[in-house]
């Protein structure tokens, strides 16, 4: 059976008339960081020409197919305010709607990061926004108080700034455990995001625990990186069981490998390879409570 020829999608080509629209195999929330005019060394820091190819592509392969009606959902972490600025102009142009997963503690307090007003434009274009912890620590690492507030105060304070239902929460660093997902859970949350694209979970809820007639979904995403062009994501979005399934044991030996390093260990080993050169984000803010 033939591939897309992803240059074809890429100038608006019919899907179903380069293939049969069923292979598109699944669904993917794709999670960008910030955003630059022109490509730098970060690894997850995408330029503006990388980001407009993949919007183009969702903008192209939604509706083709009836069990993917939307292959590629677009959400964003930090707060940072290359998404308003540069990134916002690429949504309203490739029609295409997105999560905004902010810090809340730096929102209006950092020049580098977005103000509520911007937030409440992002609403107001049909957008989401929602928490992405107060501080951006490792929620793992939390005591029982750092984690009641890195997640409630954020719920709180979005909520209470930009008049929205916050009902989702990106785990800072993709790190997660039951926890976490009890502690989001009795914060009201509904939906955790974790860094796995493989993750997609679902647990009941419990009488006398957390919200009775809810359910809570831990969920995963896929994480763009300057690697990842449209050809890449159209082969993800495509790509047989045999072929995922290998993708799916890659990604439980890197779980592993942060389990036996340690947080701040693989935090460091990652600055190293992805040449982040911003602050170390494992430790307390201001702001917050540390022991």
């Amino acid at each position: 059976m033939p591939r897309y020829d992803v240059a074809e999608v890429q100038r608006g080509e019919s899907l179903t008339r380069l293939d049969d629209a069923a292979r598109l195999r699944r669904s993917t929330v794709l999670a960008y960081h910030e955003v630059t005019p022109k490509e730098v060394a970060y690894q997850y820091a995408l330029s503006c020409r990388q980001l407009e190819e993949h919007l183009r592509l969702a903008s192209r392969i939604r509706g083709e197919s009836r069990s993917c009606p939307e292959p590629l959902l677009i959400s964003f972490d930090d707060g940072h305010i290359s998404q308003y600025e540069l990134a916002l102009p690429l949504l309203e142009q490739y029609s295409c709607k997105a999560i905004f997963f902010v810090i809340a503690g730096r929102i209006g307090q950092r020049s580098d990061f977005m103000t509520w007003n911007h937030l409440k434009e992002l609403v107001a274009r049909g957008h989401r926004v929602e928490a992405h912890g107060w501080s951006h620590t490792f929620l793992t690492s939390c005591t029982d108080a750092e984690l009641y507030y890195e997640v409630r105060s954020a719920k709180d304070l979005i909520e209470d700034r930009v008049g929205v239902d916050v009902r989702a929460l990106s785990a800072p660093h993709g790190r997660w455990d039951s926890r976490v997902v009890r502690a989001c859970a009795e914060a009201g949350y509904e939906e955790l995001y974790t860094s796995n694209p493989w993750t997609s979970l679902t647990f009941p809820s419990n009488p006398g625990t957390w919200r009775p007639g809810r359910t809570f979904a831990v969920l995963g995403r896929l994480v763009a990186v300057q690697s990842m062009g449209a050809e890449q994501l159209l082969h993800w979005l495509t790509m047989g069981s045999t072929e995922a399934g290998l993708h799916r044991v890659k990604q439980n030996l890197k779980d592993s490998a942060r389990y036996l390093l340690g947080d701040r260990l693989y935090y460091r080993l990652w600055s190293r390879f992805s040449q982040w050169t911003g602050p170390e984000d494992y430790a307390p803010e201001e702001g917050r409570p540390a022991d």
